[in-house]
Formats: structure tokens, C-alpha cells, sequence
């Protein structure tokens, strides 16, 4: 009642000297996520911030005079039906609310994109014209503490006052979130869940989902390969696939097959490691007609980065059905078997990371005599979002200067122009873990500091991986698939350079 009483008279003495209040009654709006904003308090002219440009979790959100600085800039990614998560530029957390609090008087603070409710946010205009920022979560109001118009004040949130402490300006920067993807082009640039390598002969060579298989000699031009033999091709043609034809270990894992109109089982992110001479691909298979998480990983091995491929057999299966029992011999465990990605640790010990939509992502060491999994190997979860899992797949480990980062898309994936993926990532000095984000937020807590997010056209960048790119003077490389919005929202082919801050950690160039 005391702080509700002196609310009260400091929106009438804002009132006495001439600010203007309207009513809450308001529309939705559109955000233009392809700039950076200041948020600007249209009572004390003062613009949002991180308090001391701290990166911790769990930081104040505070006003400040706008001197310049990257905590000052906020980035608008679209959650669907008029919801967004507002990034910080510097931290690349997400405005939320303290605990998740619903009651008037909470603080608003940065956290990891973690996938709850109270990072959602509806903005709306006010009568005025200027904006109005609601809290999805309690359905309170991005408001100034006490309607105050000092440097350092505090944002909580509060119901609908009509204080215009609670309205703000959007002063569009007019500066891109994040840096443009490479200029790329070819009939091979379409593609979901990328992995590229560069082999011996200086050719890269792009795989991806549903049979795709792309090669380039610059890294910009990239054509769908077409070189292999008939029989490699299958029904696949005129076009080569990642591997062809079918095996015959896939007969009856989809009924009917699921892609090429039924004539070909349908391979799922193919990722590779090449080790003495010998490029070892793995791969899923989603398990169809599917009431739950069926999956395969499967590996097969060859000389060359076209093939021909030999079978070397199941790494791991999944099902998480109540519903169906699972095929005669499959393993029925619940951590989703897609998304594969093989890697070596500085010790040259072989290790895969995958899954998975259901029950977060997971690592598992290696036999390198086979390419399968370990005898009696432990399984390590390595991200989770929420219980159950809030959308998590796709891992992918890359060892660079004495870190193992962890890089996964979060969200939902493949809705074209409407996904709302993008790819966080976290580290460990252990390739176990645990992983945790620049935040200091594990992983395993929903951590994950966000590396890059939809940005005008460039829609839902996730579904990548990294490599070392010998061609560029051995810069870590970041390729992804994204969502076109200049192409009726097609799946491309995105590439940035990596550069990492004087701590270590990775952003897109």
C-alpha cells in the first residue's frame, strides 16, 4: 500500500509539470527485426540497459542516459501470435522477470533464453503513439520504478497505470542485428541441417537433410553433385545423395518411404569425421508412420567424401512411444536418435553428440575400432530446456583454443518463414562438461547464450555445425540452414567466419 500510495503521487507530480498520461487501450504492432532498437522511456528520456554492462544472469535492466554502449541496444526476435523475445546486443540474454514473479513491483532483469513464458513480451501502441511493452507472462507493463527520471533507476513491472513511465519510444538504430551470411549461389545452396568439409584436393563438399549433396571449389558457388554413378543415384537422380542407393539395414524403417514420392527412406542430418583416410559419415532416420521419438543413427564409412558408402550399422535407436511397441530389435531407450555429430577430443578419443526434440541432447563416447558406441560408455545429458525439453536438438561440439563449444539451434525448426529457431551456444574445459553459457547459466539449466537469430530475411538460422576452413586461413566456420523471407521462406545455406572476444567466446562475422 506504501510504495502503491507514492506510485500514486509520483504520477501526479509527473502530471503537475506537464507530462502526458493516456489510456492502455492499445493495438499490436509488427516489429522490424532486421535492426537494432533503443528503448526509450518517454518520461525520462532515458534508454533501457544492463546495470554496469554486467553479463551475468539475473542482472538488473535498468535506465540510463544513452552514451553509446552495446547494452544500450536491443534486438526483437518474433515468437509467433504477436510475441517476442527482446535480446540484449552485449550479453545476447533475453528481458525477463525476476523469478518469473507475476506480482506488481517486480524487477525486470536479463536471463538465458531458457524458453519461459515470462520472456515473452506484446508490444502495443497507446493512444499517444508511443509504445507499450506487456509482459506475456503476468500481463504487466515494462514500467520506470516510482516513475523516476534518474540514471540507475530500476524497471519492474506493474499493471496498467496510465503513466506514461510505462510508455517508451523504439529509436530504430537502423543497424543490423547481426552481420549478413556470405554471398552465396548455385542450385546446391538449398539445404536443412548442413554440414560442410574441405577435403584434400581444396572442393568443399555440403550435406544436408533429405538427401542432399552439394560441392563447391570457392566456398560461394555450390552445385548439386551429379558425378557419382547410377546405382549411387538410385531414384535419387539426376542428382547424387549423401548416400545411395539405400541400404538394405533401412528396409522397414518407413512405411511408406519418406521422401523422392516414396522412393527412397528419408536420411536425416548426415555428419562426418574424417580419421587416417577414411570419412566416417553418420546419419538418422526418423522411424515412420512415428507416435513418438523412433529413431536411428546409423554410420557408414568410405575413401572418398562422394562414396560409395559401406554399411557399418546402427550406432543407437530410440523409441518413446505409450502407445506402439517398438520393431523387433530395436533398443528401446528414450534419448531421441537424430542429429548425429561425430567429433575427436584433443586426445584424439572419438565421441558423438545428439538428439533430440523429447529429452534434450546427449554425448557418448566412441569405439574408433568400429565407429559404435563404447562398451558400457555412460551417456551424458548436455542441454536440456525445460521438462519436458523445450526444443533442443542438433547439437554440435567443436574443440578450439583449449574449449569444447557446444552449438545448438533451440525452438521450432522447419515452419518456414514463421520458425522461430536459432542456435545458442556454451562451453566446457572437458568434453564432458558440464557446459555453460557466458552467463554462467548450465546448460543443463536451459543455458545458452544466443549466437545468432532471425534478422530480417535471414528466418530461423539453426541446424549447424562448424568447421575449420584450411581455404581460410583455418578460420572456424559457422554454416546453418535459415528460413529465405526474400524466397517464400526456402531453406538456404548460410555461412559466417567465427571471431571470438578476448574471453573466449564465439560470435558471427
Amino acid at each position: 500500500m506504501y510504495r502503491t500510495a507514492l506510485r500514486g503521487i509520483a504520477a501526479c507530480f509527473a502530471m503537475l509539470v506537464g507530462m502526458v498520461f493516456s489510456a492502455h487501450a492499445a493495438t499490436p504492432i509488427t516489429i522490424n527485426t532486421s535492426v537494432q532498437y533503443k528503448i526509450k522511456n518517454v518520461n525520462s528520456g532515458l534508454v533501457l540497459g544492463i546495470d554496469g554492462a554486467s553479463q551475468a544472469a539475473g542482472a538488473k535492466v535498468i535506465q540510463w542516459a544513452d552514451n553509446g554502449t552495446t547494452d544500450h541496444l536491443w534486438h526483437f526476435m518474433p515468437m509467433g501470435n504477436g510475441r517476442y523475445n527482446i535480446e540484449n546486443m552485449l550479453t545476447h540474454q533475453v528481458l525477463g522477470v525476476t523469478n518469473a514473479s507475476t506480482a506488481d513491483g517486480a524487477q525486470i532483469v536479463q536471463w538465458s533464453d531458457n524458453g519461459t513464458s515470462d520472456h515473452l513480451w506484446i508490444v502495443t501502441q497507446a493512444a499517444s503513439g508511443n509504445f507499450l511493452i506487456q509482459n506475456v507472462n503476468s500481463g504487466k507493463y515494462l514500467d520506470v520504478y516510482m516513475a523516476s527520471v534518474s540514471n540507475t533507476a530500476t524497471i519492474d513491472q506493474w499493471g496498467s497505470t496510465g503513466c506514461n513511465c510505462q510508455e517508451w519510444q523504439l529509436v530504430n538504430t537502423g543497424t543490423s542485428p547481426y552481420p549478413a551470411p556470405r554471398a552465396i549461389t548455385g542450385n546446391g545452396i538449398f539445404v536443412h541441417d548442413p554440414y560442410m568439409l574441405r577435403d584434400s584436393g581444396g572442393k568443399y563438399w555440403l550435406y544436408g537433410s533429405h538427401q542432399t549433396l552439394a560441392t563447391s571449389t570457392d566456398g560461394v558457388n555450390f552445385a548439386n553433385y551429379t558425378s557419382c554413378t547410377t546405382g549411387q543415384m538410385g531414384g535419387y537422380a539426376p542428382n547424387c545423395p549423401p548416400i545411395g542407393p539405400d541400404f538394405s539395414s533401412w528396409s522397414g524403417l518407413q512405411t511408406p518411404k519418406g521422401w523422392n514420392n516414396g522412393a527412397n527412406t528419408d536420411v536425416w542430418a548426415p555428419s562426418l569425421m574424417l580419421v587416417n583416410g577414411t570419412y566416417y559419415q553418420y546419419y538418422s532416420i526418423p522411424y515412420l508412420p512415428s507416435s513418438g521419438a523412433e529413431a536411428v543413427i546409423g554410420v557408414a564409412t568410405s575413401s572418398s567424401p562422394a562414396g560409395p558408402w559401406t554399411d557399418k550399422g546402427f550406432v543407437t535407436k530410440s523409441w518413446n512411444s505409450s502407445t506402439t511397441s517398438p520393431p523387433p530389435g530395436f533398443w528401446a531407450t528414450t534419448d531421441n536418435a537424430i542429429d548425429p555429430a561425430p567429433f575427436q577430443d584433443a586426445s584424439g578419443n572419438w565421441w558423438m553428440a545428439w538428439g533430440s526434440w523429447t529429452d534434450g541432447t546427449h554425448l557418448v563416447q566412441l569405439d574408433p575400432a568400429n565407429g559404435l558406441i563404447k562398451t558400457n560408455a555412460p551417456v551424458y545429458t548436455v542441454a536440456k530446456r525445460g521438462t519436458p525439453s523445450a526444443g533442443e536438438e542438433g547439437p554440435f561440439i567443436y574443440y578450439y583454443n583449449g574449449y569444447y563449444y557446444y552449438f545448438a539451434p533451440i525452438n521450432e525448426c522447419c515452419k518456414g518463414s514463421t520458425s522461430t529457431y536459432r542456435t545458442i551456444v556454451g562451453r566446457s574445459s572437458s568434453v564432458t562438461g558440464p557446459y555453460v553459457d557466458r552467463a554462467g547459466v548450465a546448460l543443463t539449466a536451459g543455458g545458452g547464450t544466443i549466437l545468432l537469430s532471425t534478422h530480417g530475411n535471414i528466418i530461423g538460422p539453426g541446424g549447424g555445425s562448424v568447421f575449420t576452413d584450411a581455404g581460410n586461413n583455418n578460420t572456424p566456420t559457422f554454416v546453418y540452414h535459415y528460413y529465405d523471407g526474400n524466397n517464400g521462406g526456402r531453406a538456404t545455406l548460410g555461412i559466417n567466419t567465427l571471431g571470438f572476444t578476448a574471453d573466449g567466446w564465439p560470435f558471427v562475422k
